[in-house]
């Protein structure tokens, strides 16, 4: 349940907040709903690739929709892909690893402000 909320709360913070302030802060946005949350490291990894992963290709696919696929095409030829899907593809790869790394490094920073008095060897 919580890996749902973190997935459904990530994806629409990120696409409002998108149209607003810079791309880069997907992963702000995945770290502060990763420690709200509070799932573990590898959950919270996963919560946020999902979500930013799906969102990235969501928008991505919707403006090649929109755009006749100029510029996808054009793109994609740059960078030697041989179609506009694999371009799709690598934006929700490269999004996704940015939301996951951000979301699990929430995860690291919230263990480390929980740590109890005298656990200071434990890893």
């Amino acid at each position: 349940m919580r890996f749902l909320l973190q997935v459904m709360l990530t994806s629409l913070v990120c696409y409002i907040l998108q149209q607003l302030v810079a791309p880069w802060t997907v992963v702000l946005i995945a770290a502060i709903i990763s420690m709200l949350t509070q799932t573990k490291t590898s959950s919270a990894f996963l919560g946020g690739f999902a979500a930013i992963s799906l969102l990235w290709m969501v928008k991505a696919t919707i403006i090649d929709v929109y755009t006749n696929s100029v510029l996808s095409a054009k793109v994609s030829a740059l960078l030697g892909l041989k179609s506009t899907i694999l371009l799709i593809l690598l934006t929700g790869l490269i999004g996704g690893l940015l939301g996951g790394l951000g979301a699990a490094s929430g995860q690291q920073i919230l263990k480390i402000f929980k740590r109890k008095k005298g656990d200071f060897y434990r890893i």
